[in-house]
């Protein structure tokens, strides 16, 4: 199991399979059962290829460049190209070998990867919604925590409209009281989390100290959901 120790996040049919190990850098939650002994190895780095890469040991460099290009690519978005507090010393010197190994500019090919990434044109609101998120409770209440980022907040901000619609519907079909969405600016390092409610009104309030006057709400400096977002929601 890769990028995840969450048994809400894996099938519900995980406990049956023959895991095998765990390589991870979210925190341990528990609840996953083996069927004997497994490694596990669970560090403080932005990225698991980070992790991946350091189990390699000396055979990282022989990883095909496909691979290797694989592995960069990881780094660079979980790290929104080292813009994220997530960001470690290591993860940047792993990002930055694998790129010199292939000949890669990194500000170029991330600028790539990022606009490839803001094209969502193709994906339902549900979809988007769905995308990258994760499912959170605050003192009994039931979030989805949704995050987009891109380097083109508006193509993602037109549709908000029908995105906060089809909140209601994404909410009552995965069994939590909210969907949270955030908009995640990666050139200017902020977020826009849309607001249909009194509630995420609340949460904006009370988790980010900002007051919400319309149906958007920016958050200057917040792009991490992992050490931004999740740590400080109240409701």
């Amino acid at each position: 199991i890769v990028d995840t120790n969450n048994p809400a996040e894996l099938p519900a049919s995980i406990n049956d399979a023959d895991v095998q190990g765990i390589i991870d850098h979210h925190a341990l939650i528990g609840g996953i059962m083996t069927k004997g002994p497994i490694d596990i190895t669970i560090r403080p780095l932005a990225c698991t290829a980070t992790i991946m890469h350091d189990l390699m040991g000396a055979d990282a460099a022989k990883m095909p460049d496909a691979m290797k290009g694989a592995a960069l690519t990881c780094i660079l978005s979980d790290t929104l190209e080292f813009r994220s507090p997530t960001t470690t010393a290591h993860d940047k010197a792993v990002a930055e070998k694998l790129a010199g190994d292939l000949g890669i500019d990194i500000p170029a090919y991330a600028a790539e990867m990022f606009a490839a990434k803001s094209d969502v044109s193709s994906f339902s609101d549900a979809e988007l919604l769905r995308m990258d998120s994760k499912e959170y409770a605050v003192d009994g209440t039931k979030f989805r925590v949704s995050v987009l980022e891109t380097t083109s907040p508006a193509t993602v901000l037109d549709r908000k409209a029908s995105l906060m619609e089809t909140m209601t519907s994404v909410a009552s079909e995965d069994g939590v009281d909210q969907v949270l969405l955030f908009v995640v600016d990666i050139l200017n390092e902020q977020s826009t989390l849309l607001v249909p409610n009194d509630l995420v009104k609340n949460v904006a309030a009370k988790s980010f100290g900002v007051t919400a006057e319309a149906d958007t709400v920016v958050l200057e400096g917040v792009v991490s959901r992992k050490k931004q977002i999740i740590p400080n929601l109240k409701v």
